[in-house]
């Protein structure tokens, strides 16, 4: 993983002792979405939030345009069955594209796009361990869609939640810049 992310995992998970070989070592690697407005919807007894499903789709069809390679992960199966649905009638690659975040664990891709779905209670991000697999997948750059109040608020002693703080105001973009705009989250 490139070093930023992964001296700021080592030091938050690993007591400082997990070493990043990698030649990027800049943090525009690591970005923020901030998906304003977005919602947490019950869907069975799970959660899916359709702005961050048009957020993810949009800078997928961003990376897939620029011939780079991304997978998205998300902590629930509904989100997940959604995404793969979006990216389907965007005429995307969506086959072996997403992810919940167990079934990705043990594997890597380019460029990971998270969608955390959750924008008022913590549910999966309470567990370091399980954000800590999510957080480290990417090989090149990584881009969490999320509503920036809630990281700002419930989930900012969370694991994505220091991360946020750490790597500042420049880390973040609006949604509207993605989803409208076709910006490069990564330049």
């Amino acid at each position: 993983m490139p070093i930023p992310i992964g001296k700021f995992i080592s030091s938050n998970v690993y007591d400082n002792k997990l070493k990043s070989q990698h030649d990027l070592t800049d943090w525009k690697v690591c970005r923020f979405v901030n998906v304003k407005g977005s919602n947490e919807k019950r869907k069975g007894t799970s959660w899916v939030n359709e702005l961050e499903i048009e957020t993810a789709v949009a800078i997928a069809g961003t990376l897939h345009s620029r011939g780079l390679s991304f997978r998205i992960i998300t902590p629930y199966d509904p989100q997940k069955c959604l995404l793969e649905t979006a990216l389907k009638s965007k005429k995307l690659p969506s086959e072996d594209k997403c992810f919940n975040v167990d079934s990705f664990q043990g594997n890597e891709a380019d460029y990971i796009i998270i969608s955390l779905v959750r924008t008022a209670k913590l549910g999966f991000l309470r567990e370091d361990r399980r954000a800590n697999v999510m957080l480290t997948r990417c090989k090149k750059g990584m881009v969490i869609c999320t509503n920036r109040a809630f990281i700002a608020g419930v989930a900012k002693k969370s694991l994505v939640g220091k991360l946020a703080k750490h790597v500042g105001e420049k880390a973040w973009i609006d949604s509207q810049q993605v989803r409208f705009a076709n910006v490069n989250p990564f330049s």
